[in-house]
């Protein structure tokens, strides 16, 4: 590390020889005293500190130098550690050094002085308010609050990392000693007075020591990761430009050292509870939290205690974190694919209550999981005889019989532990698609899709569309249900001429399923509206365009039909689900639609098949 010595402000570079060293106070490194401080405008560099230092004596930062340099001295320091200037912050590999060191940097210091900039010492406070709290900032227009240092998100660590910490006002005057001012400083960062006087951090939940972060912020978005990776003793490199994804990944790195499952006992109250119905815009939640912010009400949260193993740590795999939670069905959603899961973490100060959280089923053969409805933590607990919470609780690693949530005073039955996993990027599966097959021996000019509906879910490629999906409609509904259309244009010879003329007809194809989904359906009819029943006759030759509708006419036209068509009025017969497949006839065209679910390289599709009336029943009599 650099040290800046705090007679010739000079940077002078050391090195630790070993592990032992480190051990035995970094006989490698001398006495060294480091400071904490937020940032303001003009603060001296590497570059200003190495270069002619009589421009950086001019620039406002260089006070703040000076002055904790003098307090060094006086406390008979012969280095110190600025942040500022003692990284370059040029070089990414060596801030990246830097950072995941940074904790154990203020953890070996002789002393830390904590700069606040925003803060003066009244000799005679005003009144008990200013007593009880040495740390109000004033300004003339607005009420007394806490100095900025309390808010960053590096401060957090230069508060719990340090044996000795000193705070100093704007001019340097001494506010005490950290331990002079615990339990005020509580009281600010909600961090628990045993973390302020150096208590192991490991002993607190992960989603308490999260909760300290929650109401601090970073410049960069990055960095509100960072600043926490001594926290919780995680080593891994910088992304700068990787944004809210460098939260996640901590998240990650963290996973794979602890299998304390407070991790996830975050909520989002500002989100609105999940219902079934919610259109394609609901975004399913990863198991990770995007943000420290959603632990803001997890600092009463503790670890799981047992004398026995506890649970297995999470496995990453390709199909995504593997974990055990003791889970139960969720009856109040109809698609029974949403369930409860109990988090091996004890909440609050009476005993026997523990948290769960939702998570849904990506599909009802899936493995997968994604968590649901983070607007909220439930809390259960076993009740006794006396209709009295049981302080003796229960244990979240075996099956329960029977467990009641708090608030609602809601019986939930049939616990059981389970091993899932759960994608933190993840879409629920889609279902399956339609896609429109050429018989033969007709080609792909023979039969071309004028347009279709919805047009952006349409792949003209492949002849596809994958419809999304759809909880305003529900996935397990029975009924009908249609989801597309295409406005389609065939062409076949009328060999019954003299001489070859081509027949054109135009068409409307709208389809759906049927049975929970499990059966497609179809309907087949003229385009009168496109063209009214044409049927044109034309000598062999160069095709004239079909289409002599603008482009937003013909999207007017397809979407009217699909609108207008009346899937209640359209008979369906009752014994589809049986035939696995749907077939309809149109007499006005001569022609066979046949919708039917089948298996394509392993993927579930619907097929859909347009044929001539003789075609079809050439196919039924072999």
């Amino acid at each position: 590390m650099r040290l800046l010595h705090t007679t010739t402000l000079r940077l002078e570079e050391f090195f630790a020889s070993s592990a032992t060293d480190r051990r035995l106070g970094n006989q490698g490194i001398p006495k060294y005293a480091i400071l904490s401080h937020t940032w303001g405008v003009e603060e001296i560099t590497f570059q200003d500190i190495t270069r002619d230092r009589t421009i950086a004596r001019h620039k406002t930062g260089f006070s703040k130098v000076r002055e904790s340099c003098r307090q060094a001295r006086a406390d008979g320091y012969a280095y110190i550690w600025i942040d500022t200037c003692c990284i370059d912050k040029t070089s990414s590999a060596e801030l990246s050094e830097a950072i995941n060191s940074m904790y154990q940097w203020y953890k070996d210091s002789a002393i830390c002085y904590a700069y606040l900039s925003d803060v003066l010492i009244h000799p005679k406070p005003s009144n008990s308010t200013h007593r009880r709290h040495p740390f109000y900032t004033e300004d003339g227009n607005s009420s007394p609050s806490y100095s900025r240092w309390f808010s960053r998100g590096w401060t957090l660590q230069e508060l719990l990392a340090p044996v000795k910490l000193q705070f100093f006002d704007k001019n340097w005057s001494s506010i005490g000693m950290k331990e002079d001012h615990t339990s005020a400083i509580s009281e600010i960062t909600n961090i628990d007075v045993f973390a302020l006087n150096g208590g192991d951090l490991r002993r607190l939940s992960i989603a308490r020591r999260m909760s300290w972060a929650a109401n601090r912020q970073t410049t960069r978005i990055e960095d509100m990761a960072y600043c926490l990776l001594g926290v919780f003793n995680i080593n891994m490199p910088l992304l700068y430009g990787e944004g809210a994804k460098a939260f996640i990944r901590l998240q990650e790195e963290i996973l794979k050292i602890s299998n304390d499952q407070s991790l996830f006992a975050w909520k989002c109250p500002l989100v609105e509870f999940y219902r079934e119905e919610y259109s394609d815009d609901f975004k399913p939640q990863g198991l990770l939290a995007p943000t420290p912010e959603l632990f803001q009400h997890s600092d009463a949260i503790s670890q799981f205690y047992s004398e026995t193993a506890g649970r297995a740590f999470p496995v990453s795999t390709s199909k995504g974190v593997q974990l055990e939670f003791l889970m139960c069905q969720d009856m109040g959603y109809p698609s029974g694919l949403v369930y409860l899961a109990m988090l091996n973490c004890p909440v609050g100060h009476v005993p026997g209550r523990l948290p769960a959280i939702n998570l849904k089923r990506l599909s009802p053969s899936s493995e997968q999981y994604t968590r649901v409805d983070t607007s909220q933590l439930f809390m259960f607990g076993s009740y006794g005889s006396t209709g009295q919470i049981e302080l003796e609780g229960f244990d979240p690693r075996k099956p329960q019989r029977q467990l009641v949530e708090i608030r609602s005073r809601t019986l939930y039955s049939d616990w059981n532990v389970q091993t899932i996993f759960i994608k933190q990027d993840t879409q629920f599966a889609l279902p399956p698609g339609f896609w429109l097959v050429i018989p033969e021996p007709f080609s792909e000019s023979d039969m071309v899709v004028i347009q279709a509906h919805p047009r952006d879910l349409w792949d003209p490629t492949t002849r596809f569309l994958q419809p999304q999906v759809d909880f305003r409609q529900g996935l397990g509904t029975l009924e009908a249900r249609k989801l597309g259309a295409l406005l389609i244009r065939c062409e076949d010879f009328d060999r019954s001429w003299s001489s070859s003329r081509l027949q054109i007809t135009y068409c409307v194809l709208i389809f759906g399923t049927a049975c929970g989904g499990s059966v497609p359906w179809c309907h087949l009819s003229p385009a009168r509206g496109y063209n009214e029943e044409r049927n044109e006759q034309m000598s062999l030759g160069p095709r004239e365009q079909a289409d002599s509708f603008q482009q937003s006419r013909i999207d007017t036209y397809l979407q009217r039909e699909f609108d207008n068509f009346r899937v209640d009025a359209f008979s369906i017969p009752m014994d589809l689900e049986a035939a696995g497949r749907h077939v309809h006839i149109c007499d006005a065209l001569q022609q066979v639609t046949v919708a039917e679910l089948r298996s394509v390289s392993g993927k579930e599709v619907y097929l859909l098949h347009l044929l001539t009336i003789s075609k079809y029943l050439d196919g039924k009599s072999t």
